[in-house]
């Protein structure tokens, strides 16, 4: 069977079924009377303009899927697209913007409340009161640096031209930056001591490390201004006017009690009189030459550079309270 055979057949086989379906219509097909009529003519021409649009919708969508012709309709999604993609943009420059300012505000907040102890050290140097609580302040400093504290001592030394000498020594670790601004907040601090060893290297483990020594002098004779006693206030140092037959920390042990400082009084007719700080677990006092201490009743002889010498029963230099972690 040829094509043309089967499009006879596929014709015939129609042909009778639209006759049993529709015997009218089939009868005017036959007698060529079937679009005589107007409403017919109408029909017909509805039916072609809408199989006419049919065909040109398909060839139009093929030739815009192809890319032959633009499609505003294309345009129009990759348009909203990209304007919803510019929104997420601007949401996620405004999240960093505020983030970055928040991450600003807090950095300066950092930095105001560290320039405000730097400037509290200074306004407390070199008020000889200060010793008793410079390990303690320099500690804090490096904690807000992150900084590792190796080693960090105070050593007593002679006294040189009316004023107290001692020497700072110090090892930090931590990052560039952090032991670079820790150096040159103490040589803000201490604007008039002399270095006699500074170290700043970087290490195996990518920390840097920050070694030096500086000898100070503190002025002996303003301990008791109007500086020193709020500073003593702070650090909790009562240097009360004790008598000389009142015990000092008469509930603690000699064995228990630690040398922290000295500061010498202005009152007469001793002015070149020192006393001698102590420190018993929590508690810190005030001693001088005379006086009983501990419950061991141990008199207050004199202080050199090696510490504090406290006499036995007899009055013989018997007991040394050495300074606080270091031997001067």
């Amino acid at each position: 069977m040829n094509i043309h055979e089967f499009k006879n057949l596929g014709m015939r086989k129609c042909v009778s079924l639209v006759s049993k379906a529709w015997p009218q219509v089939a009868l005017h097909w036959r007698n060529r009377s079937l679009f005589r009529s107007a409403w017919a003519r109408v029909g017909r021409a509805i039916w072609l303009c809408g199989v006419s649009m049919v065909f040109l919708l398909g060839a139009w969508h093929a030739l815009t899927t192809a890319g032959f012709v633009p499609s505003y309709r294309l345009q129009w999604q990759h348009m909203a697209n990209a304007q919803m993609t510019r929104q997420a943009e601007q949401a996620l420059q405004k999240a960093n913007s505020t983030a970055l300012s928040l991450t600003h505000v807090q950095r300066n907040d950092a930095l105001l409340e560290y320039q405000s102890q730097v400037d509290e050290l200074i306004l407390a140097w070199p008020n000889s009161a200060f010793r008793t609580q410079l390990i303690h302040r320099l500690q804090q400093l490096a904690q807000t640096k992150n900084l590792h504290i190796v080693q960090m001592k105070f050593t007593p030394l002679p006294d040189e031209q009316g004023f107290e000498a001692g020497a700072l020594d110090f090892s930090l670790r931590g990052s560039q930056a952090a032991t670079y601004a820790y150096w040159q907040s103490l040589n803000q601090l201490f604007q008039n001591g002399v270095w006699p060893k500074l170290i700043w290297r970087l290490l195996p483990t990518d920390e840097y490390s920050l070694e030096g020594q500086i000898n100070l002098l503190w002025d002996a004779e303003d301990a008791f201004t109007d500086t020193g006693v709020e500073i003593q206030a702070t650090s909790q140092v009562k240097a009360k006017n004790l008598s000389l037959n009142e015990r000092v920390l008469p509930d603690h042990s000699v064995a228990q009690m630690r040398l922290v400082g000295t500061v010498q009084t202005l009152a007469e007719p001793h002015p070149k009189l020192f006393w001698t700080i102590l420190q018993s677990g929590r508690q810190i006092s005030a001693v001088r030459p005379g006086q009983y201490l501990g419950i061991e009743n141990r008199l207050v002889l004199s202080l050199d550079a090696k510490g504090l010498w406290l006499g036995d029963e007899f009055g013989q230099p018997s007991t040394l309270l050495a300074w606080e972690k270091v031997t001067p």
